[in-house]
């Protein structure tokens, strides 16, 4: 006599045997499962093996992103970042914060909640920015998860159709387009909106109660209001949405949507009290005026995504808004027919976010020229539009295409495949631009950490203002929370600067020399040569740049890294860790002396705080364009 009793999770199946000794079942199951389970059946389908592979191909792009973005990563508080949370970090410090200061205007924008998570952030081990993109990383990430979610909810999906359609969402998701933005700590105030969009599409297409969605709906989109300024657009569209049984008299979800907009309309109206537009923001444009301009800026807005040296940003932007204009045409025409919008929803919903987004940028930013919309900051909201047209072509697939014929459906893939396989191209070619901006990235924010580092040795260097342009309040903000153990940057200590404020002595080279000095075509003063540590058998940490004038007296007026490869000289000195002791950099001459100059310079030993004078028979005559 054997009971058994069979147990199947997806494509596995096994079966645990009672014997006859037993009395009944329930006493079988009553021991330890390792001594009750045997397995007859161990059977993994094709479909498995093809999800497998489908969730390894999804993971692949977010895999190259981490390995990108921590291999570029700067500590380096950059631009808008010293006002938020630079600012309030400063008034911190000084005991002067106020509540009225957390809930101040960025730009367009309230960022109350970003600086909470701030303080949190620089509560433990400071403030370094690079946890501020972990946050930026995170964010995506759980994009990412949100919409799989939204997929297998589609009536009539499939594991594979669902997986595939993911795919494609994760190779936007993390496409190098955004590596800069991953690399922008900020970034992650802009993301927020979006992504609780997503999250509200979820909330309301589950099983909660109407009261538990709205509240969770209207927190989400009050958090997202004083995150980022279109943060506001989820207090119209996170309205909360009964299930189809949903049993709450209609008399009382009135009353709970009457609740909804009185906070929502408190919400607004508090994030006008004391609103000011930034002065150096051009005014709303006029769509009746400037319609023209307005749609070329959308176009080139959607293009954007994907442009590269070999695609066109418009052009691509009008196949795109095409392909989107029949997609969403169709959808509206089958919602109209079959009335069930639990399968269109959450795509129309992003759809509206992306567009609105895109309008609203549009109208207040066209008065920078309309090339301005290819800033690689709006692909963050762009990004939106992309995802909303693969969801929405995946629910008419899984609507009508589906459940067709076979030749319509032949037809309808072949015509997706064609249109994957171009978009594919587009993002491979995207790659080489965004490698080569993401390296240029990595050199310009080094050295900008370089010039912070020095600014007590060289107060007027020009490439602080690229830091912060309010260079006066950069010194003296950065200093503040440096003594406050806030901003932990090695600032150059006085012993080695004191000695660099020297004028270097005679040497015989060998620890490096400064090749070449002179100005280009825009008044640039390019400067190279090479730095070497002999003692430590390495190439210098970094070199100071200065001048001699005619009285004798000199002046250091920039810093600059090592590290640009030289093979000429592991050749020549037959010592192969040379080949990156050189440094070659454009420098802005705005803070050089005029007349006739003696360019000198120092080679930096950071740990044992030593400068070892660079050889130099270099003049140059400064003037002022």
């Amino acid at each position: 006599m054997f009971c058994v009793l069979r147990v199947r999770i997806a494509d596995v199946e096994w079966s645990p045997v009672c014997s006859a000794s037993d009395k009944a079942c329930g006493s079988t199951l009553s021991r330890p499962l390792s001594q009750m389970v045997m397995f007859s059946k161990f059977r993994l389908g094709p479909s498995v093996f093809i999800q497998a592979a489908l969730l390894c191909v999804g993971l692949f792009p977010m895999a190259l992103a981490v390995h990108y973005v921590t291999t570029n990563w700067i500590s380096l508080p950059f631009w808008d970042e010293w006002h938020t949370p630079g600012s309030q970090f400063e008034s911190w410090c000084r005991g002067t914060l106020t509540l009225g200061e957390l809930f101040s205007q960025h730009n367009e924008s309230r960022k109350f909640f970003p600086r909470l998570l701030y303080f949190t952030l620089a509560s433990v081990g400071g403030w370094d920015v690079r946890k501020e993109m972990t946050i930026v990383f995170l964010e995506v990430c759980l994009l990412s998860i949100l919409l799989l979610r939204l997929l297998s909810r589609t009536e009539g999906t499939t594991g594979v159709s669902t997986l595939v359609t993911w795919v494609v969402m994760m190779f936007l998701c993390f496409s190098s387009v955004q590596f800069e933005n991953f690399l922008y700590g900020i970034q992650l105030e802009p993301f927020f909106p979006g992504i609780a969009l997503v999250a509200i599409a979820n909330i309301n297409l589950s099983a909660l109660s109407f009261r538990s969605k709205l509240l969770a709906n209207l927190t989400l989109a009050s958090i997202a209001t004083y995150t980022f300024a279109n943060g506001m657009l989820l207090l119209v569209l996170g309205l909360p949405l009964a299930n189809p049984s949903n049993s709450t008299p209609i008399r009382k979800r009135t009353r709970w949507f009457c609740i909804y907009a009185l906070c929502a309309a408190i919400a607004i109206g508090c994030y006008f009290i004391g609103y000011k537009k930034p002065s150096y923001h051009p005014d709303f444009a006029s769509w009746h005026g400037r319609w023209l301009d307005l749609t070329h800026y959308l176009v080139l807005w959607i293009g954007a995504y994907f442009a590269s040296d070999y695609v066109n940003p418009f052009l691509f932007g009008i196949v795109a808004s095409a392909v989107f204009v029949a997609v969403f045409a169709s959808m509206i025409v089958i919602l109209a027919q079959d009335r069930n919008w639990h399968t269109f929803y959450p795509w129309l919903l992003i759809a509206a976010y992306a567009l609105g987004t895109g309008i609203i940028t549009a109208l207040g930013r066209i008065g920078f020229g309309v090339q301005q919309a290819l800033d690689n900051r709006y692909t963050v909201f762009s990004l939106f539009f992309y995802l909303a047209l693969v969801g929405g072509t995946f629910a008419l697939y899984c609507a009508r295409v589906r459940r067709g014929g076979q030749g319509v459906r032949a037809c309808f893939l072949t015509n997706i495949g064609y249109l994957l396989g171009f978009t594919a191209l587009c993002w491979t070619a995207c790659y080489p631009k965004n490698f080569v901006s993401l390296r240029n990235h990595r050199h310009h924010q080094l050295q900008l950490r370089l010039a912070l580092e020095w600014m007590d040795v060289i107060p007027d260097n020009p490439e602080l203002a690229l830091v912060f342009p309010y260079v006066d309040v950069l010194r003296t903000r950065a200093r503040t929370l440096a003594d406050h153990q806030l901003l932990r940057i090695p600032f150059v200590k006085e012993q080695i600067a004191a000695q660099v404020k020297q004028p270097p002595t005679d040497t015989d080279a060998k620890n490096g020399r400064i090749e070449f000095c002179g100005f280009d075509s825009n008044h640039s003063l390019l400067v190279t040569g090479w730095a070497w540590l002999a003692e430590k058998n390495q190439r210098a940490d970094c070199v100071v740049i200065g001048y001699r004038d005619t009285a004798g007296k000199f002046k250091p007026f920039t810093v600059l890294e090592t590290g640009v490869p030289r093979p000429d000289l592991r050749e020549r000195f037959h010592i192969p860790n040379m080949y990156r002791a050189g440094f070659s950099r454009a420098v802005s001459s705005g803070n050089l002396a005029d007349g006739d100059l003696s360019i000198e310079g120092w080679a930096i030993d950071v740990k044992r705080q030593k400068a070892l004078p660079l050889a130099s028979s270099l003049s140059l005559h400064a003037a002022r364009p």
